[in-house]
């Protein structure tokens, strides 16, 4: 559960809900970074607007360029995640979000040269956020609005991230996606099963619309 405490908040709260024998049960309180310019419905957000997309998500699957399907992704190893498959990025890892591209929405083979900013994005250099990273089902495959010609772009390269950092070391906002401390997207990554799903918006909002 990602919580904005209001939609154009760009930080709130971020807790893993598990239903067991005894009902609900919900892990501390972390504090998580959203878009720059807050949350918005998944449906009315345009790609590169700043915001989060806001709704209830599965954990994304990708097939990358080389054939592997993976869920989770990292220019470091595999931290120990079990929902999913774990991707080492590679070298040519480009993740396509140039909005009615062919590319937009997929992990592509690209030179760092052929995959220019600020909407594609480089995998191997960005070392720091991308760390570590989970893809949040918001607008992938198997079906991607906007890598065709005439179709929205709702949202490119929505992941579940370590913190941003400025040069006196505050937490930064996000482009769109969700990023946590270090220790604190371990801790998530770990204890994701298969089936989780990323419920991402106020409690107003999703208590109305979920």
């Amino acid at each position: 559960m990602v919580i904005a405490p209001a939609a154009p908040a760009s930080a709130g709260t971020l807790q893993i809900a598990e239903l067991g024998v005894s009902g609900w049960q919900c892990t501390a309180v972390m504090t998580a970074r959203l878009g720059k310019k807050g949350v918005r419905p998944l449906t009315e957000r345009r790609s590169g607007d700043g915001t989060t997309p806001a709704g209830v998500f599965p954990l994304g699957t990708m097939t990358a360029w080389d054939g592997q399907v993976f869920s989770f992704f990292g220019n470091s190893a595999d931290p120990g995640v079990s929902a999913g498959a774990y991707r080492r990025v590679r070298t040519g890892d480009c993740f396509g979000a140039t909005p009615n591209d062919p590319d937009y929405g997929h992990l592509v083979q690209r030179s760092a040269a052929q995959c220019p900013g600020p909407d594609d994005e480089y995998l191997p250099a960005v070392r720091g956020a991308y760390e570590h990273a989970a893809l949040i089902g918001a607008n992938m495959e198997p079906v991607v609005s906007g890598d065709e010609v005439g179709e929205t772009p709702y949202a490119a390269a929505i992941f579940l991230h370590r913190f941003s950092y400025d040069a006196t070391g505050s937490t930064r906002p996000t482009a769109g996606c969700v990023s946590l401390a270090h220790d604190d997207l371990l801790a998530v990554l770990r204890a994701l099963r298969p089936g989780v799903l990323f419920a991402i918006g106020t409690k107003d909002w999703l208590l109305a619309n979920v």
